[in-house]
């Protein structure tokens, strides 16, 4: 049996969409992070119990942090710039170099830009951090060989 050696971040595409079904590319993205809190922890014991019980509340999805290199004319920039000044979701398409193919496993939800700032110091380039909140539930679509 093959030890898995880890997946690695190159190859792995950002996409941002307005309407689900043209996606761009966020761009070069430097790192990335897909955190999630958890679920709610409801405490169901009563007073005659001898230990605590516990029902899971709802899932949170979580948030997806990225910091990309800053493109002027880049449309994933400029879609997630837009994505900020929206009332609405947009939708999010993470795809890992999983694979020989073309394609790769994609994880896709819809979110919230939330928050964006750029920064730069000297001997470097301009840098657009991005902080994401999914909503709803992340999906995986794994490609068939």
């Amino acid at each position: 049996m093959a030890t898995s050696t880890g997946l690695v971040t190159q190859g792995t595409d950002f996409r941002i969409s307005e309407d689900g079904t043209t996606f761009t590319s966020f761009g070069c993205v430097e790192s990335w992070s897909l955190d999630t809190p958890g679920r709610a922890e409801i405490d169901t014991t009563c007073l005659k119990d001898t230990s605590k019980s516990y029902k899971f509340g709802l899932k949170d999805s979580g948030t997806l942090s990225v910091e990309t290199f800053y493109d002027v004319d880049g449309a994933g920039n400029t879609l997630l710039e837009a994505s900020y000044a929206s009332e609405d979701p947009y939708h999010f398409e993470i795809e890992y170099s999983d694979t020989g193919g073309t394609t790769g496993t994609v994880k896709s939800f819809e979110g919230y830009v939330t928050g964006y700032s750029q920064s730069g110091a000297k001997d470097d380039v301009v840098k657009l951090s991005v902080t994401i909140k999914v909503t709803g539930d992340i999906t995986t679509a794994v490609p068939t060989p």
